[in-house]
């Protein structure tokens, strides 16, 4: 390369990179450097330098603590960030052979994963950047910035429900990686159960497996709100699809254990049809036996339906259920005995065991949490002590 050639691309270097320091604000500084310098290689994986967990990349997650909501507009102009042109990037490098110039190029990915992970840190603090953020998003700046823009609004929260018309138009984009952050964000984000359950519903069917589970977890947030989705669910009882080792009927039975639990496992019926129902309301207490005394397990006056949970980490001492006014046991009516099957005769036990009034019945249902296992449970014949 001739010496005039080499400065004219040193000069042209030191035009652009002049203009974008002049149009970019003055980041925010802790202990006399920049965010952008704390956040340099700053992500929690093998790719962190100092590394993940090392006491320089604590300091580095001290640093953006720190910093906080001050550092939003320069976290917005990395994930906005677009890479040179080819050939700028082309100039750029053969200055670095002469030895004009000797900094390093970051490409934008790297930045904008950065700043994504400083918006994880920063939570439902980052709620000031919401708008811009759905900006960005919708820009479709690049496949990364995009990511970053919508994985930024799941760490925000609730607080970026302004973002869900965004996210949830892009169920239906043709690239799977699209849909798959769009519906992990909305995953995060929540929102008004009116306009988000049937949004997730409608992608139960789609081709990703990913975005398939990631809609399925989205609704078991809502619990038995997402009661309209289970038709959709267990559909899926079937679904082959793997997520690495996991079917997602794993996924399917415990977000139906979540929404509407007497519809997946082995759940047992202790009283059809139910007199206590009346209006869409229980009418009678639900009680059970505990250390010898009698316990409200579902109240009068609930909407139907209604789940309580009797949690036991050993649930041998055995249930037993009565119905009758919350206030009194004098009229109560005998339920039953029950105990849950298919314990584990050794380790640890952590077990869930619901209550269910819907449809007419009063239900029992038993999940071992240790196994994440649906489990039976049987009525007893013969009276037992408690």
């Amino acid at each position: 390369m001739s010496k005039h050639l080499g400065i004219l691309i040193g000069l042209l270097l030191a035009c652009l990179i002049g203009f974008l320091v002049w149009r970019c604000p003055t980041p925010p500084v802790f202990e006399g450097r920049p965010l952008p310098s704390w956040l340099d290689h700053h992500v929690p994986s093998s790719a962190a330098n100092p590394p993940y967990g090392s006491p320089g990349w604590k300091k580095a997650d001290e640093a953006i603590r720190h910093i906080g909501t001050n550092g939003i507009p320069t976290l917005l102009k990395m994930i906005r960030t677009k890479d040179w042109p080819p050939f700028v990037l082309s100039l750029r490098d053969a200055a670095r052979r002469v030895g004009l110039i000797r900094t390093r190029y970051r490409y934008a990915s790297s930045l904008q994963e950065e700043a994504e992970y400083a918006f994880e840190m920063l939570g439902t603090n980052g709620v000031n950047a919401v708008p811009e953020l759905v900006r960005i998003y919708e820009q479709d700046i690049s496949p990364s910035s995009q990511r970053c823009a919508a994985l930024s609004l799941g760490h925000i929260g609730h607080g970026a429900k302004a973002a869900l018309p965004a996210l949830i138009q892009r169920f239906t984009h043709p690239n799977a990686d699209v849909r798959f952050y769009a519906v992990s964000a909305v995953m995060y984000i929540g929102g008004e159960p009116n306009v988000v359950i049937p949004a997730l519903t409608s992608v139960l069917k789609d081709p990703s497996v990913n975005v398939r589970w990631n809609a399925l977890v989205g609704l078991s947030m809502f619990g038995g709100s997402a009661r309209p989705a289970v038709p959709e669910i267990l559909k899926m009882l079937d679904d082959p699809g793997v997520l690495g080792t996991s079917s997602i009927t794993q996924q399917v039975e415990t977000t139906l254990w979540r929404i509407a639990p007497e519809k997946v496992g082995k759940p047992l019926v202790v009283e059809e049809p139910t007199p206590i129902i009346s209006n869409g309301l229980t009418t009678q207490a639900v009680k059970f036996v505990f250390l010898g005394k009698r316990e409200t397990f579902i109240p009068a006056g609930r909407p139907v339906p209604v789940v309580a949970q009797y949690f036991n980490s050993d649930p041998r001492p055995r249930l037993t259920l009565y119905r009758g006014a919350t206030d009194s046991e004098d009229a109560d009516q005998f339920l039953g005995h029950f105990e849950v099957l298919g314990l584990p005769k050794s380790g640890d036990l952590n077990i869930s065991t619901l209550c269910v009034v819907a449809n007419g019945k009063i239900i029992l249902c038993a999940r071992d949490n240790q196994r994440d296992a649906l489990l039976g449970i049987r009525r007893l014949e013969t009276e037992i002590t408690q």
